[in-house]
């Protein structure tokens, strides 16, 4: 079976013939309806290549709720450091807690799917973003948001692990429960008269709860003057018949504005409060049963219950919050008919389970709705017969409804290892990721022969820290390795390399990292500095850095430091104080950056031949800060191999003209032939505006080839990278894309060799991870491949890793 080689031509397969290339994947073939593996896709590096890696990106809307350790929080509020998320593994049929690491993009005109349940449940998703579903014969399947359809069983969970971190008593459990349903705050500043007859100007606030049941008017009073230890006043009114209880105490006011309850009209914003989430069952238990004493119903029989809102969040927000329990409800929209333009929410449950589980665990204070639950005579079925389960703690909820939404800027998503899967509102989604392939073609040029890759050197630009797990073996699939005839295998000659400010902390957080860097800041131009303050050059404090930085390049050259050039600023006499202070700040907020060093690492000690140098600039959030990082190197290198490149192009003139050249300049150490891969392109290189880096790598992508750098960029978004990146591309590596932008992006590509719309080719893809197309350039042909799983630890588990069932493997002819 003959191998396939990209990014050669015909002649130099003849001339080279297989040496010089790494094994990436294998191609598919079709016959008939069976797709199958077959012949090796082979990557030539001996030439320099511009490689474009464009990947799926699947992510959520920020205010979606996600379960962690610390209860459902929303998505763009996950800790890194401090939360775990709960995982589901499917082949288990179990949960657990696993690291997870944030991502989050900003997008523009790009219409989201919008699910809604039949129990009322909603989930926002890009078109990539997978959900598990449960298909035929009992199959749980991973299905992404374009090939969603109604009717769809999605997999929700109706169970999970409580958390404990009480922080307040039950006390303010219960008051939270009673103000959010019938409670009211009234806050009213001016100028008022005391008991006494004088006026004074102040304000006036006040706390009520109107309920129509004693016990918990008393209930509610008892807890105000226990925990603020101040007094409260209960009424009975006959007007209404109803209780009434008022503080007009601006510390218990105050304390429940703190912790979410909004002042004055309050109906329609609600939301469960962030306490309630974070704190125990037993917690969760008081706040739900004094909220449902108030406001919620059960039928005479007590064969269900229900609860009422204007607030549609807050109605989903308790769903969830009564999933805690294993209380399974739906949520339903309640019109009236005489107000028919007038929409409230009503919540619901009455299966066997819930409804015990309700009673045992949470109950009413009221006393008439306490005995109705009592009078509940519960059978032998305890779930629902017209409801699909998957054993006690998951269920499958049918889709009714999908609808395109295109008002949402910024999405996130979670890399999970392993599990790959996370709890989105309730329900199972998968993560996202595209950093295997970079991975991939890394290995390999380390694992080349001796011969080929002392001649070679990898930069890995890494923006999400999750590189440096190349030093580790792939135990963890093992088995899908060996269907590939590989093995596990740890990546010794990789170096990870940390900003020096951070270098000591990861060092005594056991951290495996090599080296620190450092940048000299006299290696920034007044440009460059204006760019990653995102300031213009035109500005004042812009025209301010020019004068300090041309002053300091004058008087003492290249080497200079942040405090010379805060010192040079505070010298000049003709800008306002308040320019430079605005400035100083600025340039002290930079030291805090722990990247700058008077003296500079040489390039030449990050950059060593047959070696992967991994560039972690994960600790940064900043963007700018991470491109300043990129630029700067980029620009070093370019430099060195230009210097490089002249000195391999005397020997080889020498070679062939031995009169004209010195022996010893051949033995000179050089800068090898350098990869650079780069993730998160389109953050470094946009299509519209400019950041610290591009101007680096526009250079690169037109001139970079020449002196021997090749270039490797992974973006999620093809088509909001800079034309440059699209048009310089020989190869691209493409999985799965949807966005009208991305795929006419890849269109300007192979329009001019290849017939057919690219979105064929990726529909016509088996529905497996690590599915992808090749562009080549250099053959002008296309190929369907399935890139290889990697043999090193992968920190973020990507699902372009070809990684199935071993039946399935049997099937494409692994």
């Amino acid at each position: 079976m003959y191998e396939i080689v990209i990014g050669r031509t015909e002649a130099e397969k003849r001339k080279f013939g297989l040496d010089g290339t790494i094994f990436i994947g294998k191609m598919y073939v079709r016959m008939g309806a069976t797709t199958s593996l077959s012949n090796k896709v082979l990557l030539d590096v001996v030439n320099p290549h511009i490689i474009l890696v464009t990947g799926k990106r699947g992510c959520l809307p920020g205010d979606h709720k996600i379960f962690t350790n610390t209860g459902y929080k929303e998505i763009k509020d996950f800790n890194e450091k401090s939360d775990k998320i709960m995982s589901f593994n499917k082949n288990e049929l179990e949960f657990i807690w696993k690291d997870a690491k944030l991502y989050e993009y900003d997008i523009k005109k790009e219409y989201l799917t919008k699910l809604t349940l039949q129990d009322g449940r909603e989930i926002t998703i890009t078109d990539e973003h997978p959900l598990l579903v449960f298909h035929k014969n009992a199959v749980l399947v991973w299905r992404k948001g374009k090939d969603l359809r109604e009717g769809d069983l999605l997999v929700n969970t109706t169970f999970v692990p409580e958390v404990s971190n009480d922080k307040e008593s039950l006390r303010i459990a219960r008051l939270l429960g009673f103000t959010l349903a019938d409670g009211n705050i009234f806050i009213q500043k001016g100028r008022f008269k005391d008991g006494r007859g004088y006026w004074y100007n102040g304000t006036k606030k006040r706390l009520r709860i109107d309920t129509d049941s004693e016990k918990s008017c008393l209930q509610a009073k008892k807890d105000i003057e226990k925990e603020f230890e101040v007094k409260a006043r209960f009424e009975w009114r006959k007007d209404c018949d109803c209780g009434r209880v008022t503080s007009t105490n601006s510390k218990v006011v105050n304390k429940l504005i703190d912790l979410g309850v909004p002042a004055g009209k309050k109906s329609g914003i609600i939301r469960v409060p962030k306490i309630v989430w974070e704190s125990s069952n037993k917690f969760k238990a008081n706040f739900i049963n004094s909220l449902f004493s108030c406001d919620g119903g059960i039928q005479k029989d007590g064969m269900r219950i229900e609860y009422y809102s204007n607030s549609k969040e807050f109605m989903k927000d308790l769903q969830l919050l009564l999933s805690h329990f294993s209380i399974e409800s739906n949520i339903r929209i309640k019109r009236r008919s005489a107000a028919p333009d007038y929409v409230s929410y009503r919540l619901g449950f009455s299966d066997y389970t819930s409804l015990i589980n309700f009673r045992k665990k949470i109950g009413f204070i009221h006393e008439i709705k306490h005995k109705k639950l009592q009078l509940k005579k519960f059978n032998l079925r305890k779930r629902r017969m017209s409801v699909k389960y998957i054993g006690d703690d998951l269920v499958c909820s049918r889709i009714i409804k999908l609808e395109k939404v295109n008002d949402i800027k910024k999405v996130y998503d979670l890399e999970v290892p392993e599990t790959h899967s996370f709890i989105a509102n309730g329900i199972i989604s998968h993560n996202s990721g595209k950093s295997h392939t970079l991975g991939v073609i890394a290995e390999e040029i380390c694992n080349l022969p001796e011969e080929i890759s002392q001649n070679l050197s990898v930069l890995i630009i890494d923006t999400m820290g999750i590189f440096w797990t190349m030093k580790f073996p792939n135990e963890r699939e093992e088995d899908l390795l060996k269907q590939w005839d590989l093995k596990p295998n740890s990546i010794t000659r990789a170096n990870v390399f940390i900003p020096k400010g951070y270098f000591d902390y990861y060092k005594q957080q056991k951290f495996p990292c090599d080296f620190p860097f450092t940048v000299s800041p006299s290696e920034l131009s007044a440009i460059d500095w204006c760019s990653v303050f995102n300031i213009s050059s035109l500005d004042v404090i812009g025209i301010l850095i020019e004068k300090a930085i041309d002053k300091l390049q004058e008087t003492k050259g290249k080497s200079y430091d942040i405090i010379d050039i805060k010192n040079e600023i505070k010298k000049d006499t003709k800008s306002e104080e308040k320019t430079k202070n605005a400035l100083e700040n600025l340039f002290t907020n930079a030291e805090s950056w722990g990247l700058f060093d008077k003296n500079a690492t040489p390039i030449k000690n990050i950059i060593d031949r047959g070696k992967i140098s991994i560039i972690d600039i994960s600790v940064y959030k900043d963007w700018n800060v991470k491109c300043l990082v990129a630029s700067l190197l980029s620009k070093k290198l370019m430099l060195e191999r230009m210097v490089a490149r002249k000195l391999e192009e005397l020997k080889d003139i020498e070679k062939g003209y031995s009169y004209f050249f010195s022996g010893e300049l051949a033995k000179k150490e050089q800068m090898p032939l350098v990869w650079i891969l780069v993730d998160e392109m389109h953050e470094f290189l946009p299509r519209v505006g400019v950041t610290p880096a591009t101007d680096a790598f526009v250079q690169l992508l037109r001139e970079g080839r020449q002196p021997g750098i090749s270039l490797i960029m992974a973006t999620q978004q093809p088509g909001e990278i800079h034309g440059d990146a699209i048009t310089q591309s020989d190869i691209v590596i493409s999985h799965r894309i949807t966005a009208r932008r991305d795929i006419e992006s890849l269109n300007n590509i192979m329009q001019s060799y290849v017939a057919a719309d690219i979105m064929r080719y990726l529909n016509e893809l088996p529905r497996m991870p690590g599915s992808a197309i090749i562009l080549d350039d250099n053959s002008e042909r296309i190929y369907p491949m399935g890139v290889r799983p990697r043999f090193s630890w992968h920190g973020g588990e990507s699902p372009k890793s070809l990684r199935v069932k071993r039946e399935e493997l049997v099937e494409l002819g692994l």
